[in-house]
């Protein structure tokens, strides 16, 4: 079995749920989760066995669900369109702030009753634990379910997810404070219950990592593939586009998929090898003039010194293989013209969709002397060398 840590990050939290969703239809068995923050209440969600219920939610969710304001005041703030009764209505809002000391949790304690039920995530097999801070000493506290006093669960919840500016969440006569202080991806509550097998789905927000101290597990991180947003915008289109990524970039770990912006079936070294050798000398020869490499014998050129130096410029790690270094330039051809990122390609339908696009012009052979031809690809970008090199690519492969 596996444990999922959940790293807390606001209205990011959507990303979890669509990670969540590929794991489950992957047939992938959850022992355990933890979380912190949203993290916290996404795991409480999925551990009493509401992962449906919970993902309709966030596809939903309207921020006057869990915010004390109104939702068109709220996406005017968003999107800084102040008006004149916006600013007053800001300014009410923030003088009720100030003198309550903190932006009341209310709501969402209403919200969370409607959703969390305490006996179920106590029944469930499922471990769960959470990350909280006391005011008390400033102790952190990582707590399992059974940890947690009993009808105090929710209360808990809220401690975890207690941002600051928000009212401090008084329990029992002391104070508790966002876990994301002290650890924001908890997987050592999950290496201490014997988990090995850890999948941290990072949300990137703002907060503390402890590191992991136990040598024998192994974590795999799940990261966002674009920028999740701001921790508190809950715009709609936001949110599901979110949950579409977090499906897809659990895929790709599950699947081992390629790329980086896009989701690709890998294909075998050989073949890909065989398409790339399709390449003519003069195409060779263009590619090693965008990257200014000195002439040698086609195929070693192309795989000793040209691709090489497109993963540098790509930025890719030195262990990627050449198919890392193909799919990140077809990659560019793809995003520059729109294609539709979330779909499972495989190599040679991302080719022809990008073929079926417009391709990047590239200036007429004829009638261009070398030194006119050296000055132009003096003259590209970075960027557009790039782009150039996909296009040359693009043209002159077929998968074999």
């Amino acid at each position: 079995m596996i444990g999922l840590a959940l790293e807390g990050g606001g209205a990011r939290g959507a990303f979890h749920m669509g990670v969540v969703k590929a794991f489950l239809e992957e047939g992938y068995e959850i022992g355990g989760i933890t979380g912190t923050s949203i993290g916290a209440l996404n795991g409480a969600i999925i551990v009493q066995g509401s992962f449906e219920e919970g993902y309709r939610t966030w596809e939903n969710l309207t921020p006057s669900e869990v915010f004390d304001i109104d939702d068109e005041e709220y996406q005017r703030l968003i999107h800084r369109n102040f008006d004149r009764e916006t600013a007053l209505k800001l300014a009410s809002t923030i003088g009720r702030i100030i003198r309550n000391k903190g932006m009341d949790t209310g709501r969402l304690k209403q919200f969370l009753q409607g959703l969390i039920d305490e006996d179920r995530i106590r029944n469930s097999p499922m471990d769960f634990g959470l990350v909280t801070i006391s005011l008390t000493g400033l102790k952190p506290l990582e707590l399992y379910k059974e940890d947690i006093p009993e009808g105090r669960l929710i209360d808990y919840l809220i401690a975890s997810a207690n941002f600051p500016g928000f009212r401090l969440k008084e329990i029992e006569d002391s104070y508790y404070i966002d876990g994301g202080l002290y650890d924001n991806c908890p997987v050592n509550l999950l290496a201490r219950k014997g988990y090995r097998k850890v999948y941290a789905v990072r949300t990137l927000g703002p907060g503390f990592h402890r590191g992991v101290k136990y040598p024998d597990v192994k974590v795999t991180h799940i990261l966002p593939s674009e920028n999740l947003g701001r921790i508190f915008d809950f715009s709609r289109d936001l949110i599901r586009r979110n949950l579409k990524m977090g499906y897809y970039d659990g895929l790709r770990i599950i699947r081992g998929l390629k790329g980086n912006r896009y989701y690709i079936r890998p294909m075998e070294e050989d073949r890909l090898l065989r398409a790339l050798h399709q390449l003519t000398e003069r195409q060779v020869s263009d590619l090693g003039s965008l990257f200014g490499l000195s002439k040698a014998e086609p195929g070693r050129m192309l795989q000793e010194k040209i691709l090489p130096e497109i993963g540098n410029k790509l930025g890719l790690k030195k262990e990627a293989d050449y198919q890392d270094i193909v799919v990140g330039l077809l990659e560019r051809l793809a995003e520059k013209q729109g294609l539709n990122k979330y779909q499972i390609y495989n190599l040679n339908d991302l080719l022809e969709a990008i073929r079926a696009g417009k391709l990047p012009d590239a200036p007429a052979a004829s009638g261009i002397t070398a030194s006119i031809k050296n000055r132009i690809t003096e003259s590209l970008t970075g960027k557009q060398r790039l782009l150039r090199a996909a296009r040359i690519i693009a043209e002159g492969v077929k998968w074999v």
